[in-house]
């Protein structure tokens, strides 16, 4: 299979205005960073996760013109120290990667010897330095061998992970110069630096994980582009080969075992892009493919009809189907024009809507609608009617959650865990769409390095669940599906608590949907039912400043806490989303109901969010939503 046509890249440049535009942008932009191209093997890397605003959780803006001052978009705050200038050289080199995938595309279309003159000399400076780069990991600690580092080391980046992110990059670059390049170069590369970085991955390669899963493929992706056959042997035959990855790391229901959408898509990018080079180089991925197959096509299933996807566990916020277009495209070239993942692609381009961008790793998009892989790999791929019907209610029982549907109710609803992998303490959350408005969601998180991340985003407070004590769950287990229909869900979990089971009951109608959620224990406790709405309440009501007694697990971020001054057992209150009015109901007899705001993500955005606390050793919350 021909990686890609030339011509019919050109032929889409010439009648598509889009395509035109991105050819020229991407011309342009190769010029400009070549022309202030500076690097040094001495310039040490960190971690993309502390790259984020202390003050709200917004990514900070990478501008490649300012390597020592970095300011936060949204609150303008601007932060100077060596951790994150060490972070803008993780940037800049993940820049020069894609520099080098836009370089070698604009030059097989245009022919220019400027172009090829530019993606080898930034080539050769690192492929011809790489042993210079000093051995570390995203701790800070430096290593003077392989033999003696630590687990997670890169030399370019601030981990293996990265590292084998930025050259499955630059292998798609070669792979499009690999005839054009000079001859020495081209040897080089195959037999001093991708031998390097072998040597560097496969010590980390020691688990069933999306770390492990990623290195493998790019493992492979560098055997195949080589012609090494000990690289091919480690990623298709070694002890965790990527046919093992798959099987074990892939529940039943299709998805990647850690319970995150994000790391759902992110293990799937490096899936396909080994794939794709093992159909570019005619070797047989073997009969776990489908499973990768399938694992692109379940996404219609859980996501919405919106195609906003859910977001359980860590990852980043208001993705969507679109966030990930671009390994659909991967997978299109791979699984073919007329395939259910060419025929989802199609329905995801079709649709209305923004695509939500991802803050670290960034794929190349011209204006976030055309990714460089489909410009690339796709250039005839035509967007028309999504024929697609809608996605109907279906129960993963094995990834402990489930979805229902109906025409007007999207629910999604997380009840438990794989293990503790990438996984936050939110048993029996849910999210939730009506009418196409979003009215309660999960918030993932801003990166791993910044504080709010674990003050608030990885709290069980910060959730649509119940806090018990003041308390987060521990509790990393499975939990179980009681019932389920096409309309009706009910599932439990024990132990979510030291003796503390869930039980949390859900059923959709034509105009909304009912919730309602038991609580058991041995001895007296307090129970927080916490549900934070997407919009804003138009009944008014009577309250009282009130505090709410915790001071840790997230509630030292709720503000402006007022509790309601009530005699009645039901609260109603007409509710608001984008001008569209809902009616919310709540059951609290016995309950002490506060009303306060909580940080968004990021933080400088804010929720209106309910609290209904009961005590006792059990409690029952019931809930209605209507339209």
């Amino acid at each position: 299979m021909n990686f890609i046509d030339v011509k019919a890249i050109k032929a889409r440049i010439n009648t598509d205005a889009d395509y035109k535009a991105m050819y020229e942008t991407m011309a342009a932009e190769v010029v400009s960073f070549h022309s202030t191209f500076e690097d040094d093997p001495s310039k040490m890397s960190r971690w993309g996760h502390h790259y984020f605003c202390k003050e709200d959780g917004s990514a900070l803006t990478y501008d490649p013109k300012s390597p020592t001052v970095h300011v936060c978009p949204l609150c303008k705050t601007e932060y100077k120290s060596d951790l994150f200038d060490g972070v803008w050289i993780y940037q800049y080199r993940n820049h020069a990667a894609v520099a080098l995938m836009k370089a070698a595309v604009v030059y097989k279309i245009t022919g220019e010897q400027k172009y090829l003159d530019i993606y080898e000399e930034i080539l050769s400076f690192y492929a011809l330095n790489y042993e210079s780069f000093k051995l570390h990991n995203k701790e800070g600690l430096e290593f003077d061998t392989i033999e003696e580092m630590k687990w997670g080391c890169g030399r370019i980046m601030p981990q293996g992970l990265n590292e084998a992110i930025i050259l499955n990059r630059i292998l798609f670059s070669m792979t499009i110069l690999k005839d054009d390049v000079q001859a020495t170069i081209l040897e080089q590369f195959k037999t001093k630096f991708i031998p390097s970085v072998f040597g560097l991955l496969k010590a980390q390669v020691v688990q069933i994980h999306n770390i492990s899963c990623w290195m493998n493929s790019t493992i492979g992706s560098m055997g195949l582009f080589a012609e090494n056959q000990e690289m091919i042997d480690f990623a298709f035959k070694g002890e965790f080969n990527i046919g093992r990855q798959l099987r074990e790391g892939v529940t039943d229901d299709n998805f990647w075992y850690e319970g995150s959408i994000h790391y759902n898509f992110f293990t799937l990018e490096g899936l396909t892009s080994l794939a794709l080079f093992a159909k570019t180089f005619n070797y047989d991925f073997g009969p776990e493919l489908k499973i990768v197959e399938n694992m692109l096509l379940t996404a219609y299933e859980y996501a919405f009809d919106t195609l906003r996807l859910p977001n359980p566990n860590d990852g980043w916020p208001d993705v969507n189907l679109k966030t990930y277009s671009y390994i659909y495209s991967i997978g299109t070239k791979v699984f073919g024009y007329e395939s259910g993942v060419g025929q989802l692609l199609n329905c995801i381009l079709s649709a209305d809507g923004e695509r939500g961008p991802v803050p670290l790793s960034k794929p190349y998009y011209y204006e976030n609608r055309l990714s460089y892989e489909r410009f690339i790999l796709l250039p005839d791929f035509k967007i028309g009617e999504c024929t697609l019907p809608k996605a109907k209610s279906v129960k993963f029982e094995h990834s402990n959650f489930a979805v229902l549907k109906n025409d007007r109710v999207n629910l999604f609803y997380k009840y438990g865990h794989n293990g503790k992998s990438h996984a936050h303490p939110d048993k029996m959350t849910i999210e939730v769409t009506l009418d196409g408005e979003l009215l309660a969601k999960d918030l993932s998180n801003a990166g791993y390095g910044s504080t709010i991340c674990n003050e608030w985003h990885r709290v069980t407070a910060s959730h649509n669940t119940i806090v018990v004590d003041g308390q987060d769950q521990t509790n990393t287990e499975p939990g179980t599906v009681l019932e389920f229909n096409d309309n009706f869900v009910d599932a439990k979990a024990e132990n979510v608590f030291e003796d503390v089971t869930y039980n949390r009951t859900l059923a959709i109608q034509e105009n909304g949907f009912e919730d309602t959620f038991k609580v058991s224990s041995e001895k007296e406790r307090t129970y927080d039912f916490i549900f934070h709405a997407s919009g804003k309440a138009l009944t008014e009501v009577e309250t009282v400043p009130a505090e709410l007694g915790y001071t840790k697990n997230g509630y030292q971020h709720m503000t402006d806490v007022r509790k309601l001054v009530t005699s009645e057992d039901t609260l109603t209150l007409r509710w608001s989303i984008n001008n569209h009015e809902f009616e919310w109901l709540m059951d609290i007899k016995d309950s002490e109901v506060f009303f306060t705001k909580t940080p968004d993500n990021p933080i400088s955005h804010w929720r209106n969010t309910v609290i209904i606390r009961k005590v006792g050793k059990e409690a029952s919350f019931k809930q209605q939503w209507r339209s």
